[in-house]
Parts: C-alpha cells; structure tokens; sequence
C-alpha cells in the first residue's frame, strides 16, 4: 500500500458575482466522489454558504500532487481532462484557492495557493525538513538556550542545553512525542560528535563524560544520527510550518 498524505483546501467563491448554488453543490459532490482526494481515506467537504466557502480534508496517494493535477486540468485553458461542467469550472477558476498537503515526518510538506481568475496552481515546497540536526538547531535559535536551561519548542517539543563547553561543543537533550534523544554537537563544524537515543543513553549528560566514555570505548554510538526513527517527526513538528521554507515550484 502507498503511503497516506493528509490534504487540505479553502475554496473561496467569487463574491461578486450571483451564486448557483446548484453548481456549488455539482462540484462539492464531484469531490466528495473524486477517488483522487480519497486515497484510503475520507474527502470530508463543507460548504459554508454565508461565508461561500468549500473547505476540505482529504486524502492522497503518496503525495497530492495528483489533485492538484485535478485542479489544474480543470482550470487550464488547454482543458486537459476536464470532469466539470463549464459552469463548475468556472467558480474553480473565479475562486481563490488556499491549502497544502503533508506526510507526518517524511520530509514533505506543500502549500498552493490560487488568486482569483489565475488558471494554475501556485505550489511551494518546504526545502528544509531534510536537513540535519545542527542546521535545525540553528534555525530554531537552540543554541542561544542558557546552560542547564529548557524551553518548549513547537509542538510540545522541549529541548535542553544540557551543557556548552568554551570550544563551541553543545550537548542537547531533546525530546518530543515520538520520543528523544541526547546528542553532542560541535558548533564550529557543524559536526554530531555523539548522539544516541535517550532510552539507551547510559552515561551522565556530561561533556566531559561523554567523551571520556567514547575515547575509552565504555560509550559507543549504536547508530548514525541521520538514522533514528524518530527524525522526520521532531523536525516536521519544529520547523514544518515556517512560512519562510516554502518555496515556489
């Protein structure tokens, strides 16, 4: 089975202009059936008319680049594919279109966004949940935590400087729902000196111990930083939605 994303829109009709709500009700029926925003899932959509709102949660295979590939064909003067009927289309088209797309911790997250009158989706791509642990602590501002201080991120993420040494090494204890885990960093390099999962950490969240431990062989690092389970969750969950990574397509 393909992996599961988790889709969202905000489909905001033209104001002015007279509303069909037969049309609307066309088209919201037409996603609801659409197998293409229901990968395994549901398409939940609300049509708030007061507000002239579609808003929907949906589903996709792997990613929702095929729906918005949908969307894009139905609007597109090319008219490739296109299910709707013109009128349908039509409040596509004359609609601003708002949403995003997301796998939890797979290192992909999208936005798109649509003026009204555009025929094409604008669509931004996160550029920075691959990155690792030194740059996210960077951008986050960890390393201007106080030693022996903690502070709780987003997400209920709660990262400690465990210790700083005057030759740029950072020890820092993070911890979110998928779990933590202790690592050593040399800010300088930008080098993981040590890292290991804290359920397995059985040193003292000390420099100095650390590396008295490694250099004597008593601490051994059981794995590569880059392959704890846990990764793409804690980064999604810090810096998933900083609207300054997204960029267009």
């Amino acid at each position: 089975m393909a992996n599961i994303a988790n889709g969202y829109l905000s489909i905001n009709l033209d104001k002015n202009s007279e509303l069909n709500k037969h049309k609307v009700y066309e088209l919201v029926k037409h996603l609801e059936n659409n197998n293409l925003f229901k990968y395994e899932g549901d398409c939940e959509v609300i049509f708030d008319e007061e507000a002239r709102e579609i808003n929907l949660d949906f589903t996709g295979k792997w990613s929702c680049d095929y729906c918005w590939d949908w969307i894009n064909n139905q609007i597109s003067d090319i008219n490739n594919d296109e299910e709707l009927s013109f009128e349908s289309r039509m409040l596509l088209l004359n609609s601003e279109i708002i949403g995003g797309s997301y796998e939890y911790g797979t290192q992909y997250r999208d936005r798109i966004y649509k003026k009204n009158g555009s025929n094409k989706l604008e669509i931004y791509n996160h550029i920075k949940l691959e990155s690792g642990w030194p740059e996210v602590l960077e951008i986050i501002n960890a390393y201007d935590l106080k030693e022996y201080d903690s502070q709780i991120f987003d997400n209920s993420v709660e990262i400690s400087l465990c210790e700083k040494s005057v030759d740029s090494k950072y020890l820092f204890k993070i911890v979110g729902g998928v779990g933590g885990f202790i690592t050593l960093i040399n800010k300088e390099s930008n080098h993981i000196e040590f890292f290991c999962d804290m359920d397995s950490f059985t040193s003292k969240e000390s420099i100095d111990e650390i590396l008295k431990g490694l250099k004597s062989g008593d601490l051994v690092q059981e794995e590569k930083p880059e392959e704890w389970y846990g990764n793409g969750e804690l980064i999604d969950d810090l810096i998933g939605n900083i609207d300054k990574f997204f960029e267009l397509e």
